[in-house]
This record gives C-alpha cells, structure tokens and sequence, in this order.
C-alpha cells in the first residue's frame, strides 16, 4: 500500500515552481495565567519559515513514515501541518525526540491503529509503573497545538475490551514528552486514551492548555481504565490549565519528582483527583513533590478531589521492593479555589495508600514526608456515598505529616447542614473544620 506522502511547501511571497504556497491556521495565543511558576519561560514561536503538509492516510496505510519524514526536512524552523478534515492512522512508533524549534499543527484527526499484538514490543517503554508510549516528543522550541479542531483518539474501547480478561495487557499512553523543553501543548481534543492520556516527564517550562479530554464508553461491561488525564514526571515549571476533562481516573497526577508545577481552571468530572502520587511505592527510592499551586477548579462527579497519596513503609525484614517503603517528601503545596459539585470527598491525604490495615500502617510509618500543605477556599456540595463525612486526612505518624493547613472550606453533605472530617496522626495541623479521629 501507498504511504501517506509529504507536501513541502513555504510562507514566503515568491515562491519557487516545486514547493506551492501554503496557508497555516492562526497560531495560538500563548500565556501562563494568572498563575505560573517561578522563571517560567515560554517556547520562541512560531516556527513558519515552511511548512510540511502530510497527506491523509488511505485505508490501511501507515501515517508513521510521513510524519516521520516531516518532521526531519521541517526541523528547525517549520511547521509539520494535518489540515483540517484529513484523517491519519498511525500504525508504527514515532520517536520525535530530536525536535528544535519546529511547530505541529494538528487540525485533522490522527488515529492510533487499535491492533494490540501488532504494538507488542514496539512502544517506547518505561521502568515506572509499565508507561508505553505510542509517540513521544522531545526537544526544545516545539508548538503542539489544534485550535479547538483537532483530534488524537487513541480507540481505547479495543484494549478496555482485552483488559477484562488480561489484565497484563499492552496499554499505550497517548501522548508523551520525554526531554521536551520551552515548548507547549494547546488546543486539541484526545478522546478514548488506552491508558493515560498524556505523560509529561523529563520535561521542563511546559504550556499544556485549552484542552479537551474525553472518555467515550462503547461497552459498560469493559468500562475505561487508568485515563488519567496528565501525569507528570521528573519534570519542572509544567503549566496545565483552562481545560476540560471527562475521565475515570486522576484528572492530573503529579508523579515523582514534580517541582514548580501550576494547575489552574480545570474542570473535571468523573475523576479520581487532582492527585499528589502515588509517591513512596518503590523501597529506597526517593519521590519529591514540591511547590506545586492548584488553582480555581471545578470538580464534578468525583470520587476524590484535592488528593495525597502516599505509600506506607514496610516491616525492616520484608522483601517487598514494590510496595511501599519509598523515600522522600511532599512539600509546599496548595489547593486554592475549588468548586465542587456531588464529589465523594473535598480532601483525601493518606500515608497509608493501598494498605486496608490501620494498626499496620501506624507500625510501620511512611518514610516520605508530607509537609506545608494548604487547602484553601472550598465551595460546594458533595455527594450522599459518605455523608455527612467530607473527606479523610489520615498519616502514618505525626513525625512525618506536619504543617498541614485548611481554612475557609464551605462544603457540605447534600441538603445542607454541618459535615465532617475523619482525621488521624497530622501532628501540628491548623485546621478549620470538624476533624474526628478514626472511630468516633
């Protein structure tokens, strides 16, 4: 079969015989606000000096090689262009790791191919938690964005199908960056991620905004997994902001090693959580999260919401190199401004995640530290599942869980009246609300 073929074409007045004039889609209007981090910098853009239009894929054919073969003769001062209405199927991995200053202009809708034995040992793989990679983007000086009209649908119903029987199977994340810097992400729709939607890691001064991710159910007897909504790693100064987001599970989560991280006018529903974590899960490494502000959020539908999790430590005898016992710290973060609208619970922290056992937990305290968290400003109503209970703040020991703050939080069970918290070990917290210690 014919592959998809590659049109170069440049911007200037005069253009020459072989390389015919093109048009591009505005550029998107790039800024972190209201809030970003401390010396965050913008990629330089755009990059229009020509342009790399790939041709639509007909039935069968692999996008992979095009794609490819654009973004190498547009490296360095172009675009590689999908026009709006041309459809592309990826059947191959890309590694887009040799980026510089070089823009994506997504405006069509680009497939990833659902044959879950044709990807097997052909994803970009990664030690933590088994993150795949259909695709991943590195370099500096990149624009990703869509306008509002494109669209990456990664056919998530055809793994969530095989997930029901194989829980072992091959689920690639739709998008990652590894080594990306002064680059952005706008602008596009992603629907029907097989596993995470977007993996941000070893990446740093990151725009991701005007977004829309969405989960689109196909069989309630194979529901979606995992769709988390961002994840980043090892990465620092990430913006994520003014986006929309339907999932079924972490609407973002910030993994080990996420630093100067802003999150801000996010609307989410049927999520897990703007999550810290889960951190502490591999014996003896060390996972920091620090200086991280969540900001102006809209939680709809959720189970959790401004959320913690941390993995306990483990008895000094046992073997578990996986399950807990993990190094580090959670430090100087904040949830301010959020709206919620029939969430299960307002704050969830726990340094005892993915263990059911309380007295173990307390025996054998977490030895990552959480320190210098806010939550501040909360409005809403929650859902009836744990009424009046509004959230959980639950540590290991008080010797590692301290400065732990929440003020001003106006949220209550359905139809009004007081609720409150279940609280354990937070040591010196400064707390304004009903805080009840497990049991009572």
């Amino acid at each position: 079969m014919r592959l998809s073929t590659v049109l170069w074409c440049t911007l200037a007045s005069a253009v020459a015989a072989d390389k015919p004039k093109c048009s591009l889609p505005p550029f998107p209007d790039l800024a972190a606000s209201p809030k970003a981090p401390a010396g965050f910098q913008l990629p330089q853009g755009p990059n229009r000096k020509k342009v790399c239009e790939v041709k639509s894929t007909s039935a069968g054919d692999d996008a992979g090689p095009a794609i490819l073969k654009a973004a190498k003769k547009c490296n360095r001062g172009g675009t590689v262009y999908f026009p709006e209405g041309n459809e592309y199927t990826i059947a191959s991995p890309l590694d887009l790791t040799f980026l510089q200053h070089v823009d994506f202009a997504i405006f069509g809708t680009i497939y990833f191919k659902d044959d879950i034995a044709a990807w097997q040992g052909k994803t970009f793989n990664y030690p933590f938690q088994s993150v795949s990679l259909f695709w991943r983007f590195g370099g500096s000086h990149v624009n990703i964005y869509g306008g509002g009209k494109g669209v990456i649908d990664g056919l998530g119903q055809t793994y969530w199908n095989a997930l029901v029987t194989n829980k072992a199977v091959l689920r690639p994340i739709l998008l990652g960056t590894d080594g990306l810097h002064r680059s952005s992400i706008t602008g596009l729709k992603m629907t029907n991620s097989p596993n995470w939607f977007n993996f941000i890691s070893n990446s740093t001064d990151i725009l991701i905004s005007d977004m829309f991710l969405d989960v689109v159910q196909k069989n309630a007897s194979a529901p979606a997994k995992n769709t988390d909504g961002w994840d980043t790693f090892r990465s620092s100064k990430i913006v994520i902001q003014n986006s929309k987001i339907v999932n079924t599970d972490d609407c973002v989560s910030f993994k080990p090693n996420s630093t100067s991280v802003v999150v801000q006018g996010l609307d989410c529903t049927g999520s897990h959580g703007i999550s810290v974590g889960s951190l502490g899960q591999y014996r003896g490494q060390v996972d920091i999260v620090e200086d991280v502000y969540v900001y102006n959020t809209t939680m709809t539908n959720s189970g959790d919401t401004a959320r913690i999790k941390v993995w306990p430590g483990v008895p000094p005898e046992s073997d578990l190199q996986d399950q807990g016992g993990g190094l580090g710290r959670v430090k100087n973060v904040t949830y301010e401004l959020f709206h919620h609208n029939g969430n299960d619970n307002a704050i969830t922290i726990t340094q005892c995640y993915a263990s059911k056992n309380q007295s173990m937990c307390d025996a054998y305290p977490a030895d990552l530290k959480i320190e210098d968290v806010t939550f501040l400003n909360f409005t809403g109503t929650l859902g009836k599942k744990y009424a009046p209970r509004l959230g959980t703040l639950i540590c290991s020991s008080p010797n590692v869980c301290t400065n732990i703050a929440a003020h001003n939080i106006d949220v209550h069970p359905p139809g009004g009246g007081p609720g409150y918290f279940t609280c354990h070990n937070l040591g010196d917290a400064h707390l304004d609300i009903d805080c009840r210690e497990i049991g009572s």
